[in-house]
This record gives structure tokens, C-alpha cells and sequence, in this order.
């Protein structure tokens, strides 16, 4: 129920064509490493809240225990439906770092020859463009299957928080716990979208300048 999948960091990998390119590599790059820093702390935050919940009884609530467990299907689901989003951008991006692999042979190959050197970069550049495109697309999809997704957590974040406030089993401490939790998984949900939407901005200005080189 708790844990965040994390984002490829797969497409820095290439080697930049420019100091403009170079530096949009680095920001998504920066980008990457605070989504990966915010699910972990978010992460560990939420265990201890879990675990806290637990101890004050959340586990034996009869009203309680059916709401976090259809929070529980939910978050699974949409992990399944996010790795399934992964997938289908792999094989996109696995044909495109192909034929990037490709292109970087053909310069080897054409060293020397300045006109097909020039063509072979021109060339190199534009499938790095479509790498970025397919990478934007991929994210895209993950952030829509995560707002679609987040919007019914919500509700289950809401419907737990007014069940325990109305549960006369449920101790002062319980409904506490049950508030910091909900409050706690909010954030997170929030966080978490606005930093692949920071993601998904850095990505398209590096695809953008890439292009711009591809101009060049």
C-alpha cells in the first residue's frame, strides 16, 4: 500500500551532442534523484505510520480493516497497470536504442569521410530525438494511469478517515493515527505527481534543444 515505483534513469546514458544538451541531461538527471530521495523518505515515513496503526489496533478493526484492504487492491492495481506501462515503453525505447547503436557503427565506419559523417550525425541526433519522444510518451501514460488512479485513493483515503472518526471501537489514538496516515499518504500523492510532472518538463526541454541541434 505504501511504496512508489521508481522512474528509468536509462536515458542519460547517451553522450550529449552540445552544452545545452549536456546541461538538460544533467536537470533530468536532478529530477530523477529528488522522485527517487521524495519515495523513499515518503516510504519510510509511511511504514512507521503502518506500523503505528497496527499497534494501536488498526489490524483487529472490524469497520477499519475492509477499508485499508481496498486501499491495499487499489495501490496494487495501479502498480500492475504502471508496470504494464513500462513495458509497453521498453519496446519502443529497446528499438530505438538499437538504432542509436546503429548510427554510432556508421560513424565509426564513415570516419573520415566528412560529407557521410555529417549525414551519419544529422542522423544520430534525429533518433535521439525520437528516444526523447518515446520517453515523453511512456511518461505521459504513467502520469495519467497515476491521476486517474490517485483520485480513487483519495476517496479511500477519505472514506478511512471519516469511518474512523465515526467508529466507536476506534480508540482517540487509533483515529489519530488514522489522520497522520491520511494526511501523510496525501502529501505523498501530491509530491509524487508533482515530481513527475517536473520530470516530464525537464525531458521535453531536452527533446526540444535535441531537436534544435537536429536543425543544425
Amino acid at each position: 500500500m505504501i511504496l512508489e515505483t521508481l522512474e528509468s534513469r536509462r536515458l542519460l546514458s547517451v553522450s550529449p551532442v552540445s552544452l545545452q544538451v549536456a546541461a538538460d541531461r544533467l536537470a533530468v538527471r536532478a529530477d530523477l534523484l529528488k522522485f527517487r530521495v521524495d519515495v523513499f523518505s515518503d516510504s519510510a515515513k509511511l511504514l512507521t505510520d503502518v506500523q503505528t496503526l497496527k499497534a494501536d489496533g488498526a489490524k483487529h478493526d472490524s469497520t477499519l480493516l475492509p477499508l485499508f484492504n481496498q486501499l491495499h487492491t487499489e495501490v496494487k492495481s495501479m502498480h500492475k497497470q504502471l508496470a504494464a506501462d513500462r513495458l509497453n515503453e521498453a519496446v519502443n525505447v529497446l528499438k530505438d536504442d538499437a538504432t542509436i547503436l546503429l548510427d554510432r557503427a556508421k560513424i565509426l565506419i564513415d570516419k573520415g569521410n566528412t560529407s557521410a559523417e555529417q549525414t551519419d550525425h544529422q542522423k544520430l541526433v534525429s533518433d535521439q530525438v525520437q528516444l526523447q519522444t518515446d520517453e515523453i510518451t511512456g511518461l505521459d501514460t504513467r502520469i495519467t494511469t497515476r491521476q486517474n488512479d490517485y483520485n480513487t485513493l483519495s476517496s479511500d483515503i477519505s472514506a478511512i478517515v471519516t469511518a474512523a472518526q465515526n467508529d466507536p471501537n476506534a480508540s482517540s489514538k487509533l483515529q489519530a493515527d488514522v489522520t497522520t496516515f491520511a494526511t501523510d499518504r496525501t502529501n505523498i500523492l501530491n509530491t509524487i505527481s508533482s515530481d513527475l510532472t517536473t520530470i516530464e518538463t525537464a525531458r521535453t526541454k531536452l527533446q526540444s534543444d535535441l531537436a534544435a541541434e537536429e536543425g543544425t
